[in-house]
């Protein structure tokens, strides 16, 4: 059940993504979106879309972008909803839905569909399948954009802030799911509804993993950035540095996929 304080840390956790970019963990991701991607009068799948932040800022970001969100949480349906009539806007609709029992429909076809921080919280079979099925679902042009944490980085593992340690995926299993469960606390989620769940959920993605979900699709990785620790000193800022052992110091890979030409 989500208690009135959950609801209430759910929404001011969303309003942040959504009305912040420096300060957002999502900064870098809406960064890059405008770089590279112009939605306007375009639509938009928000696969995973959780709280909302994301798919706020899509709808309210770019002129006529309509927004499609979807995720398998309740209680992130139930905050994402919120906060569209609270900050009444129209050209976005979010609904609680798994597309392996429910798969998108022949005229469900979108411009963009982003996967953002998502990805590493679903179990690599079922992260097939449902690639397989949402790039059947792209207009001609269609992009799919993906973010993620890599398994390898200094905050893979969730739960960095409150274990204290960075890296601490790498402590023996037994050590770290102790200290875990010594500092375990309960979060939003219906279905991941502490941090134990959390952490035990994720599926150590890497980037060698994430090509073999990309190849049992059509489409083609036509762009790979990195963000790195390392992108903080001033002659490295711009650099994709991702190769051992510097991989190590990676907080975030971002994906391009597109039609063949």
């Amino acid at each position: 059940m989500l208690t009135s304080e959950q609801f209430d840390e759910g929404v001011a956790y969303a309003e942040k993504n959504f009305t912040e970019d420096v300060d957002s963990h999502l900064y870098l991701d809406k960064m890059l979106i405008k770089q590279q991607f112009d939605l306007s009068n375009k639509k938009v799948l928000d696969f995973g879309c959780g709280m909302g932040g994301m798919a706020l800022w899509y709808a309210t970001a770019y002129d006529n972008c309509q927004v499609y969100g979807l995720d398998i949480d309740s209680h992130h349906i139930k905050i994402t909803e919120h906060l569209i009539n609270k900050h009444n806007i129209p050209n976005i609709v979010c609904e609680k839905r798994n597309i392996l029992d429910d798969p998108l429909r022949d005229d469900e076809r979108f411009d963009y569909i982003f996967f953002n921080d998502v990805v590493e919280h679903i179990q690599l079979p079922i992260l097939t399948e449902i690639f397989k099925q949402v790039s059947q679902h792209l207009t001609e042009n269609g992009k799919i954009f993906v973010t993620y944490p890599p398994w390898a980085g200094p905050y893979a593992s969730h739960v960095t802030k409150d274990v204290g340690i960075y890296w601490c995926q790498f402590l023996p299993e037994k050590m770290l799911m102790n200290r875990i469960a010594k500092n375990n606390r309960t979060i939003v989620g219906d279905l991941e509804s502490d941090l134990v769940s959390v952490y035990k959920g994720l599926n150590h993605l890497t980037h060698k993993k994430m090509k073999k979900v990309i190849a049992s699709t059509h489409l083609k990785l036509t762009s790979r950035k990195t963000h790195s620790i390392l992108n903080k000193l001033p002659l490295m800022k711009n650099l994709n540095v991702n190769f051992f052992p510097f991989n190590y110091l990676v907080t975030k890979e971002f994906l391009l996929l597109e039609q063949p030409k």
